[in-house]
């Protein structure tokens, strides 16, 4: 056998494993060899386009290797991306009709072209290439529709969980409105008559009630524990972050507390004495805040907005949100919780995990109460 019979012979075995691929189509070696003198072996370069919409569809391209992206010119929208196996223009080459839409080669390509009137001549002579391309061209449809119910379940199951989200966030707005309420009406009444363990006490009961209720809500939204940051994924390299920031911050604080605060100069930096229960309970306060907070009301809005500026606008408002629970106690306190809210929402979005946050939290809280700060702060 010549090289040349043996390039052809390689070229037909190929050409007729492509197209019977995804069928289960039986047909004669002879049949397909005399198909196969019918068509043109043909290659494009990435990025070249093969036809354009409204051309004349003249031919179809059976494509051997290679991608090729049908899409809308007029819109951009990519209709479709055919691979090893799949006719593309054979419709609009059968029907005669002007294309519908326009191809190009997105990888290089290399396939066989069969031209329409090749195409006719032969299925004079062969009727039953008709039922074989019929079954080729079905076979294709019924992948590409099990691919689009794919992509409907997909948007569905989205959708629903957009409404769900939704719903959460508009829950835990009214939450934290009532909470807000709660605080200026009965914890103001009680800092008056200085019952701080009262209000302690008030606040956490109230943190644990709304924590039930919004565990309950993440469970109806889908809301796992992979998306609120309970993971192990980067788990320390969110601590680590989480203690670096909680190392500049308290330096920062221990530099700055005698300037800012000229009643504390000649106490210690951090006084044993100032331990009370808040000390002990904020290792059960800092992750609560944290979980609500970031894990639960910053992911809902990261989520539900739309762009590319939706991870900082979460941030933000989820800031604004946590600065306005600690207004009952004092302006100074809300602007701290409002810059810290922001760092510990970046350190939360950038890791995907509440492990930084939570040490950062629970550090710089009982940080500021040993320091002093705190009650400053509380003051106003």
């Amino acid at each position: 056998m010549s090289t040349v019979e043996a390039v052809d012979l390689a070229q037909g075995q190929d050409f007729s494993r492509t197209l019977l691929k995804h069928t289960s189509i039986r047909v004669s070696d002879d049949y397909l060899d005399a198909f196969r003198s019918h068509v043109e072996a043909v290659s494009y370069a990435e990025n070249e386009v093969i036809f354009r919409k409204g051309d004349e569809s003249d031919f179809a391209i059976l494509i051997a290797s290679g991608e090729v992206e049908v899409y809308d010119e007029g819109s951009g929208t990519v209709l479709a991306v055919s691979g090893e196996g799949t006719l593309i223009g054979e419709l609009g080459m059968i029907s005669g009709d002007p294309r519908s839409a326009s191809a190009r080669a997105i990888t290089p390509v290399r396939g066989w072209k069969i031209d329409r009137s090749d195409y006719r001549e032969f299925l004079r002579d062969r009727p039953e290439l008709a039922t074989l391309f019929f079954r080729k061209i079905y076979a294709q449809l019924s992948a590409s529709y099990g691919k689009l119910r794919q992509q409907f379940v997909a948007l569905e199951d989205a959708d629903r969980r957009y409404h769900a989200l939704a719903f959460l966030f508009v829950t835990m707005v009214l939450m934290i409105n009532i909470y807000a309420l709660v605080n200026s009406i009965i914890l103001t009444h009680l800092k008056v008559s200085h019952q701080e363990q009262v209000m302690f006490w008030t606040s956490r009961v109230m943190e644990i009630w709304g924590a039930f209720v919004i565990w309950g809500l993440t469970v109806r939204c889908g809301l796992t524990r992979h998306d609120m940051g309970i993971r192990m994924g980067n788990l320390w390299q969110s601590i680590g972050m989480g203690l670096g920031i909680s190392v500049v911050a308290m330096a920062a604080m221990a530099y700055f507390r005698t300037i800012l605060y000229p009643e504390l100069v000649g106490t210690p930096i951090i006084d044993p004495k100032l331990v009370t229960i808040t000390v002990y309970t904020y290792i059960l306060v800092a992750p609560l805040q944290e979980w609500i907070c970031r894990g639960v009301l910053l992911t809902a809005i990261a989520d539900l907005m739309p762009g590319k500026t939706r991870p900082m606008s979460a941030i933000v408002i989820t800031s604004l949100i946590f600065s306005t629970l600690h207004l009952h106690y004092s302006q100074s306190l809300a602007v701290v919780a409002l810059v810290s809210g922001i760092v510990w929402g970046w350190l939360h979005l950038k890791y995907r995990n509440l492990a930084g946050p939570i040490v950062s939290h629970f550090i710089l809280g009982n940080a500021a109460t040993l320091m002093g700060v705190w009650s400053i702060w509380e003051r106003g």
